[in-house]
C-alpha cells in the first residue's frame, strides 16, 4: 500500500490517514476504536469533526449509512451520480499521482472524508448496502464510479461489474490504475462502462498494453505539465488547449483531445471520457 506523504503542519490529514488504513485494512472493530481515539483528540474537536467522527461510529456500530452512498445531485463540475471511497488506500495501482491527487484537498472538510470513509467500511463489511443502493438510482442515468479512491481488489472489480450488467440502464464510467485487478477479472465485462486509464499509475508497459487491450477500455486520460498549474478560469481556452496538444505531442501521444475541466458537455454528443467515439483517443488536461 503506498500512502501520501503530508508536509508538516498536517497532523490533521496524516491522522485522518491513519484511520483511513485501519478502516481499509483491519476488522471494523478496530476501524472503531481508532475513531473513538480520534474523538478524544484535541485535532477534532471542531463541531463538523465531531459530527463526522460520530457518523462513522454510527456506521461501525450498525451497518447502515450515515450518508448518501451515491452523490445523486453533482456539482458544477461533474453533474453526474457519483461514487466514491477513500483514495490512496484504495489504490493499488497508485504511483506518482499520489503526489498531485486532488481527493485529499477534500479532506479539509469533514463530511468529504466521513462519506468516503463510510462507503470504504461499507465495501469491507456490508456490501449488500451499496448493492441495494445501486438499484434504487433512478433509470438511464451517467455513473461515474470512483470520484475518489479505486477498485481496492479484484473482488472489487467482480462486485462492481456484477452491478453494472444488472442494470444496463446505466451509463456508467471511470478511471482507473487498478490494472492488476482488472486483468484477473473473468466475468461477462459490462457494455455499460467505459473505463478511462490515468496517468501516474506504477505499472510497467506491457500491463498497461493489456489493460488498453479490455473491451472496456475507451483509452488514456492523462494529466499534463504545460509549464504552470491551470486555474479552473484558464481551462478550455485556447492558449491552454494549444500548449495541452503541444504537451502530449512531445510525451509521444498522435492524438489529444484537451479535457475541459467540466464533464457533461465537453461534446455536442456527451462527454468524452464515456463515449465509445473517443475510443483510443488519449484525453488530457493541464496540471491544476
Amino acid at each position: 500500500m503506498r500512502l501520501k506523504t503530508f508536509s508538516k503542519g498536517k497532523g490533521t490529514f496524516a491522522a485522518l490517514q491513519a484511520l483511513a488504513v485501519t478502516i481499509q485494512t483491519a476488522p471494523i472493530e478496530q476501524a472503531a476504536a481508532h475513531i473513538a481515539r480520534l474523538q478524544c483528540d484535541a485535532l477534532f474537536q471542531g463541531p463538523s469533526a465531531k459530527a463526522m467522527l460520530r457518523k462513522l461510529m454510527a456506521v461501525c456500530l450498525t451497518g447502515a449509512p450515515s450518508y448518501d452512498v451515491f452523490k445523486l445531485d453533482g456539482n458544477g463540475k461533474l453533474p453526474f451520480v457519483a461514487f466514491s471511497t477513500l483514495p490512496g488506500v484504495t489504490c493499488p495501482g497508485a504511483g506518482q499521482c499520489l503526489d498531485f491527487c486532488y481527493s485529499y484537498r477534500a479532506w479539509r472538510f469533514p463530511h468529504s472524508f466521513g462519506r468516503m470513509a463510510q462507503n470504504a467500511l461499507l465495501m469491507r463489511h456490508a456490501p449488500h448496502i451499496i448493492r441495494q443502493a445501486f438499484q434504487n438510482l433512478p433509470q438511464a442515468i451517467d455513473l461515474r464510479l470512483y470520484v475518489d479512491g479505486d477498485f481496492s481488489s479484484a473482488a472489487d472489480v467482480a462486485f462492481w461489474f456484477d452491478l453494472l450488467n444488472s442494470r444496463p440502464d446505466i451509463r456508467a464510467y471511470g478511471y482507473s490504475k487498478s490494472f492488476n485487478e482488472l486483468i484477473a477479472y473473468r466475468g461477462a465485462w459490462p457494455q455499460n462502462y467505459k473505463l478511462n486509464i490515468s496517468s501516474g499509475h506504477c505499472h510497467d508497459d506491457d500491463t498497461k498494453a493489456q489493460v488498453l487491450a479490455l473491451p472496456i477500455t475507451r483509452g488514456e486520460f492523462v494529466a499534463l505539465s504545460i509549464g504552470r498549474m491551470v486555474t479552473a478560469e484558464q481551462w478550455n481556452t485556447k492558449p491552454v488547449n494549444d500548449a495541452v496538444r503541444a504537451a502530449g505531442a512531445a510525451a509521444g501521444l498522435p492524438k489529444v483531445f484537451p479535457c475541459p475541466g467540466r464533464c457533461g458537455d465537453c461534446t455536442p454528443k456527451g462527454h468524452a471520457c464515456g463515449s465509445a467515439a473517443f475510443k483510443g483517443i488519449a484525453i488530457a488536461i493541464a496540471m491544476h
